[in-house]
């Protein structure tokens, strides 16, 4: 099986200012995935985006600048009609598509999900948090009777799609449209590592994540 690396940045985002150039750490946001991308064996990386940022990423770095059109800058802008606008230049079985908002996401990690699929059990793969807490949805209780209320412990957990790392097919994208198969590996991370970047308070809680990793030994590591 063939797996590419796939990151799309846009430097015009709305409520973090340039989020994806500004520094988290010791380096600019774009370099993480970048980073995490070349320690895994993948035929290619492709950095889709309308700016060079080739100054934002450590030199040595293995990936392919592909120009994207300004049309795609905008914030009602979906992830197909970006993807859509590539896959056909993307010569690849899977596409690994990491966010660049989620620093922290292993290369352990992905590895994990690509060799799952490899496996030849699951057709797809993405991380996830589990939350077992009383969850509500459309004006009722998600997850438990609300007139026998059970233990905390009792509760049957919520697993929430994290956002930041998915492997799928490109072929099963083309037929349906979507980056989930019907059978997929879920990959359950944890807070750290399932952290995505959207909001001020969401980057200002990455840089204190970033310092305990470094803290650790880790932190340096995962940014490199």
């Amino acid at each position: 099986m063939r797996f590419v690396g796939y990151v799309t940045v846009r430097l015009n985002s709305k409520r973090v200012y340039q989020k994806s150039i500004r520094y988290l750490g010791n380096k600019p946001l774009v370099n993480y995935p970048i980073a995490t991308l070349n320690k895994i064996p993948l035929r290619d990386i492709i950095l889709y985006s309308n700016d060079d940022l080739s100054g934002y990423i450590d030199e040595g770095l293995r990936y392919r600048w592909v120009k994207r059109s300004k049309k795609f800058d905008g914030d009602a802008t979906t992830f197909n009609e970006i993807l859509d606008s590539i896959i056909d230049k993307v010569d690849t079985d899977y596409i690994v598509f990491l966010t660049c908002t989620s620093p922290f996401i292993k290369a352990e990690t992905i590895m994990e999900m690509m060799s799952a699929i490899e496996s030849g059990e699951y057709d797809s793969a993405f991380t996830a948090s589990k939350h077992q807490i009383f969850a509500w949805y459309d004006g009722k209780p998600l997850n438990y009777n609300i007139s026998n209320v059970p233990r905390t412990q009792d509760i049957k957990p919520v697993i929430l799609e994290n956002s930041g790392l998915y492997i799928f097919s490109k072929r099963f994208y083309k037929t349906t449209g979507r980056r989930i198969g019907y059978h997929p590996f879920v990959k359950e991370v944890d807070v750290i590592e399932g952290w995505d970047i959207d909001t001020e308070f969401d980057f200002g809680v990455a840089q204190i994540f970033w310092r305990h990793l470094a803290e650790e030994g880790n932190g340096i590591t995962r940014s490199n």
